[in-house]
């Protein structure tokens, strides 16, 4: 039996299944968020270790630098941005300075305007408006490389005692934990890719790994769809697995058919 026998007119070779799983991860998704039961999510171990860090710098009267990455809207910079929020209730409910740093990319401005009025809000809410300075929320540069001396130049002149970088951090996230931890401060990170994750694991007091960052992103802000977005790349997982499984068996007991239907 060829391939033949599991394409469709019309569909390139390959492409099928791949159509009909993003139909279901479409569907699934449409469905979580539109549900009222909302989908649960653990509170990941990372924003325990905020909190003591912020705790931290707190007592020991030093600032707290937050950063939620170079990136525009993607995936990892709206995971930051809730996080970042996080950080700037805590540090408004203690009076404890919070210096963001942002740019790093054409595609930051617009998120640094996004960034400024969530920190906003997070010291209104706590009933201090008056305590939020947008001096402390510097746009460095619109480039990558410009704007990690700038970062580096803050940690060197305000010598934090927490560093928090999550969102969509890329080749300069090492300079910036290195230096983190040479001036002193309890440094928790959060990688985007995988290279980026083994490197900051040796620079970090705490690394948010793989889905740790978006999934605390999501039980932060509650958004129906972020917690949608993280059920269905849990679902996703287990298609995945089941299928593997399911093709070792078959393949064992002589048949490729399941490597026929993924090569649909």
């Amino acid at each position: 039996m060829t391939n033949a026998l599991f394409t469709l007119p019309g569909f390139a070779e390959g492409r099928l299944i791949g159509l009909l799983l993003l139909i279901l991860i479409f569907v699934l998704a449409i469905n979580f968020m539109g549900s009222a039961k909302v989908p649960y999510i653990r509170r990941v171990p990372a924003l325990d270790a905020i909190e003591d860090a912020v705790g931290r710098s707190t007592e020991m009267g030093k600032p707290v630098v937050c950063s939620y990455g170079c990136g525009g809207f993607d995936y990892w910079t709206i995971a930051g941005l809730s996080i970042l929020g996080y950080v700037a209730k805590i540090c408004a409910e203690t009076d404890t300075r919070l210096i963001v740093p942002t740019g790093g990319s054409a595609s930051s401005y617009i998120v640094r305007e996004a960034a400024v009025d969530l920190v906003r809000n997070a010291y209104t809410a706590a009933g201090r408006p008056e305590a939020f300075n947008e001096d402390d929320m510097p746009f460095l540069s619109g480039e990558q490389y410009a704007y990690t001396p700038g970062y580096v130049g803050i940690l060197v002149r305000e010598r934090p005692g927490t560093m928090v970088m999550t969102g969509s951090h890329w080749s300069e996230a090492m300079n910036l934990a290195e230096m983190a931890n040479a001036v002193g401060a309890v440094t928790i990170t959060a990688g985007c890719y995988t290279s980026n994750m083994a490197a900051l694991a040796c620079a970090s007091d705490y690394i948010m790994l793989g889905e740790e960052q978006p999934a605390a992103g999501a039980y932060l802000s509650r958004d129906p769809a972020q917690m949608a977005s993280i059920r269905v790349q849990d679902i996703y997982k287990f298609i995945a697995i089941g299928t593997i499984l399911v093709g070792l068996i078959a393949v064992n007991l002589g048949s490729d058919i399941i490597n026929r239907l993924l090569a649909t």
